[in-house]
């Protein structure tokens, strides 16, 4: 695996998660919460909860990291430390990422019509994907590119000192096609989607309960960071036994 954050979870692995924890009767939960891939808040209605088996005694309340042994359906032999963060989205382009370029006071500007037909006659090889940026002077053009060179040529000419490109290690039928494999093989997916980050990278990302086999394969198939994987329960550890061996969440 190209990125130890993007590791399979199987039943025997030591996990970690963070969340808040709730008491009910002799165990507990554990609540999703993080950011969504657009800044909205995930588990709000708490719907999505992991069994906690292990725990004794007060419990930390607020923000907790929960570390234990995951059986596929829940953490047992789990300990707690106050603190944590949630599932966090990538970090997403802003209006401070690019203040060194140009701008112009209006969004149309940007969004001309002879604009828009250059960027037409480049989707495909050349050009991934174009959007009317907003910095901290004004609007600009914002191209992800396969091909700069083609790209600037095109677009200089119209936008001048008011367009940035970034290169681009992946077309745009790539980013869709991880898209739609992500969202096959990703383990209740919370949020998918595709978007600009703070590189100006257009580029796919999912947000999972927990990176599965299948989903690790995906990852594996495609050019390094084309997908943004975000998991809830991430793989901390070594296995502590065979899975056969553990609780399962029906006789916990």
């Amino acid at each position: 695996m190209r990125d130890s954050n993007i590791e399979p979870v199987v039943a025997g692995d030591r996990v970690v998660a963070a969340g808040v924890l709730v008491e009910e009767g002799s165990s507990h939960r554990l609540l999703l919460r993080g950011e969504g891939l657009y800044g909205e808040l995930v588990g709000e209605t708490d719907a999505f909860a992991l069994p906690v088996s292990g725990l004794a005694g007060p419990q930390p309340s607020g923000m907790v990291t929960v570390r234990g042994v995951w059986t596929g359906e829940a953490v047992v032999d789990a300990t707690v430390a106050e603190g944590g963060r949630g599932v966090e989205s990538y970090a997403r382009l802003d209006k401070m990422s690019f203040p060194e370029v140009g701008a112009v006071p209006t969004r149309s500007e940007i969004l001309r019509g002879d604009v828009l037909e250059a960027c037409d006659a480049l989707r495909g090889d050349a050009l991934v994907a174009f959007l009317a940026a907003r910095g901290p002077r004004g609007w600009f053009g914002l191209a992800s590119a396969v091909d700069v060179a083609a790209v600037r040529d095109a677009l200089e000419p119209l936008l001048g000192p008011c367009l940035h490109v970034v290169p681009s290690a992946w077309t745009l039928d790539q980013v869709n096609e991880a898209e739609s494999a992500a969202i096959e093989t990703a383990p209740e997916p919370y949020a998918f989607g595709i978007g600009w980050d703070d590189e100006g990278r257009f580029r796919s990302q999912v947000l999972v309960h927990h990176v599965s086999p299948e989903l690790a394969s995906v990852v594996a198939r495609f050019p390094h960071d084309i997908l943004h994987v975000a998991a809830w329960v991430r793989r901390a550890g070594e296995r502590s036994s065979p899975s056969p061996a553990l609780p399962t969440l029906g006789n916990i």
